[in-house]
């Protein structure tokens, strides 16, 4: 019965996901705002192409998927630290708890760009008065698995962007699920992302960064918890200011201690390969992890680099 209700969902999705004329390609990134919340997070996620919304099984699914924080055992958390554009940064922190077939979490993120001095036209030079600039947002969130193969997640987001002399506000929702297919390893899931309300500035309508995934992933060697074992996975992406984007990514496990991550992220303008690694070490009944990523960048932008901390009890 699930399985055929998640089949009818997922065909329904996706033909209102795709745009009538497909062939047209949509680029307007002044379309949105809030534009630091479409920034992929999570350094294991990234290393693996961003192909990461039907792998997610930890905490750190919170900004990729909320259906897959059911696979936290007990208590997860994670912090990071990303070295973005134009020496800007972001860091994030989350923490789910799961009781039964209920995982409940929280999560905040912060992006701050580098400092800069007003100028103006009688100063060009600078007024000697830094601008307050920066993203900030702080969420709930709730997942839960109906059965051993269907689990479903929410996200509530209070967002806030100052931009100087104003700042703005907004309440956004995502949503996803994550289905075991029962073929193997394979699973697949869907995850919508930033749905809100549109926003005005200086008298001008700014919709959110709405996203829309459809993936599937599986063990394409092994099985999870062997001694080696390698994840595949392949996402579609689909963007209200953008053209449609593929993810394709992979990790392998040796001794369930070092990973090696890799990807690739077809249509962008600037990113493309994706690779990363990490380590999960056990210590007096806890999981430690550490993870890093690396993401190629062109245009003369210098490669972002990711960090992240990982603790489950």
């Amino acid at each position: 019965m699930y399985k055929k209700v998640f089949v009818i969902c997922m065909l329904a999705t996706t033909l209102m996901a795709v745009p009538a004329d497909a062939g047209g390609l949509i680029k307007r990134p002044d379309l949105t705002i809030f534009s630091p919340l479409a920034v992929a997070q999570s350094p294991r996620a990234v290393a693996m192409g961003s192909a990461y919304a039907t792998i997610a099984d930890d905490v750190n699914a919170v900004w990729w998927n909320p259906a897959g924080m059911t696979g936290v055992e007990k208590v997860e958390v994670s912090l990071s630290h990303s070295m973005w554009f134009v020496n800007s940064k972001f860091n994030t922190g989350a923490i789910a708890y799961t009781s039964g077939v209920h995982t409940i979490g929280v999560s905040i993120l912060t992006w701050k760009p580098e400092d800069v001095e007003e100028t103006t036209i009688l100063q060009p030079g600078g007024t000697g008065r830094i601008l307050s600039l920066g993203t900030s947002a702080f969420s709930l969130i709730y997942s839960r698995k109906f059965t051993d193969k269907l689990s479903f997640g929410v996200r509530f987001m209070l967002a806030r962007e100052d931009l100087d002399l104003t700042n703005h506000t907004t309440f956004n929702v995502d949503f996803g699920t994550k289905f075991y297919t029962g073929l193997g390893s394979l699973r697949l899931s869907m995850a919508l992302r930033n749905f809100g309300k549109d926003t005005e500035v200086l008298r001008r309508q700014f919709q959110q960064p709405l996203s829309f995934n459809l993936g599937t992933a599986a063990e394409v060697y092994g099985q999870q918890g062997d001694p080696f074992y390698i994840t595949g996975a392949f996402e579609m992406n689909f963007l209200i200011n953008w053209e449609e984007r593929y993810h394709v990514g992979g990790e392998a496990w040796l001794g369930n201690m070092l990973a090696l991550r890799a990807g690739y992220m077809f249509r962008y303008d600037s990113f493309g390969v994706t690779a990363g690694a990490g380590v999960k070490l056990p210590l007096v009944g806890t999981n430690i992890t550490a993870d890093v990523a690396w993401q190629q960048s062109d245009h003369g932008l210098e490669a972002p680099l990711r960090f992240g901390v990982g603790f489950a009890f």
